[in-house]
C-alpha cells in the first residue's frame, strides 16, 4: 500500500511539496531568530539590518507559500485518466511528516517500566518503524487506506501501553500543514493520531477525484469516497 516517491506523478508532486515544506520550516526558524534579535537589541544599526533581513525572509516565505498553493491547485494528477470531459473534483493533499524513530524510546520503556529485555521485541519495533515510514507515501487505493488505518490502530495500542501523564517518551511528532506548509510539532500522541486521521480523509478525497464519473458506478464510488472523507 506504499508508493515509492518516484513511482507516480502524484508521489512526485508529494515529494515537491515535502521539499517546499522543509524550506518554509527553515525560513520560519530564520524569521523567529530575526524577530527575537530585533526585540532584544537596542542598537539602531542592528535593528535596521535585522529589519531588512526580516523583509527578505517574509518575501521568501510568501513566494514559497504561493508555490505550494500552486502545487495544491494541480488537480490534474488526481483526476481520472479518461478522455471524457468532466468537471474536476477538488481533492486534499496529504500532510507531510518527518521520519520518526519509535524504537529507541520504546526500548527504554520496555526495559525500565516492564522489566523485559528490549531485544526480545526487536522485530516488532522494526515493523512499527517500517510501518510509519511506509504510511508517509500511501498508494491512492484501498491498500493505501489500509496502510494508514493499520498505523492508526497501532497508535491506539501504543497509547494504552506506553503513554501516560507520568511517562514522557521524549518524542516529538513533526507534521506540516497540508495547505500552507507551516510546520508544527507536539509531544502529544493525539497530534500524531489526528494527522493520520486527516490523511485518511484526504486520501478518500483523492480516490473520489480519480473515479470515472461518466459512468454510474464511477459516480457511486466517488460519492461513497467523499462521504467517507467527511
Amino acid at each position: 500500500g506504499c508508493d515509492s516517491l518516484a513511482q507516480t506523478q502524484r508521489t512526485r508532486l508529494q515529494h515537491r511539496r515535502a521539499r517546499i515544506n522543509q524550506q518554509i520550516n527553515k525560513e520560519m526558524r530564520m524569521r523567529t531568530g530575526a524577530e527575537n534579535l530585533f526585540r532584544a537589541t537596542r542598537n539602531h544599526k542592528v535593528k535596521e539590518t535585522v529589519a531588512l533581513e526580516l523583509s527578505y525572509v517574509n518575501s521568501n516565505l510568501q513566494l514559497l507559500k504561493e508555490e505550494l498553493e500552486e502545487l495544491n491547485s494541480c488537480m490534474e494528477v488526481y483526476q481520472n485518466d479518461s478522455d471524457s470531459v468532466s468537471v474536476p473534483m477538488i481533492p486534499l493533499g496529504l500532510k507531510e511528516t518527518k521520519e520518526l524513530d519509535w524504537a529507541s524510546p520504546l526500548k527504554a520503556v520496555i526495559k525500565d517500566h516492564y522489566n523485559e529485555e528490549e531485544d526480545s521485541y526487536k522485530e516488532e519495533l522494526k515493523a512499527l518503524v517500517d510501518l510509519r515510514q511506509a504510511m508517509r507515501a500511501p498508494s491512492r487505493n484501498k491498500a493505501g487506506l489500509e496502510l494508514l488505518t493499520e498505523y492508526y490502530s497501532q497508535l491506539h495500542f501504543l497509547d494504552n501501553r506506553f503513554f501516560s501523564p507520568s511517562n514522557n517518551l521524549g518524542l516529538f511528532f513533526h507534521w506540516y500543514d497540508s495547505l500552507t506548509g507551516v510546520p508544527s510539532h507536539q509531544q502529544a500522541l493525539a497530534f500524531e493520531k489526528g494527522s493520520v486521521l486527516f490523511n485518511i480523509g484526504a486520501l478518500h478525497t483523492q480516490i473520489a477525484a480519480r473515479q470515472d464519473r461518466t459512468t454510474l458506478q464511477g459516480v457511486d464510488c466517488a460519492i461513497e469516497a467523499f462521504q467517507k472523507a467527511s
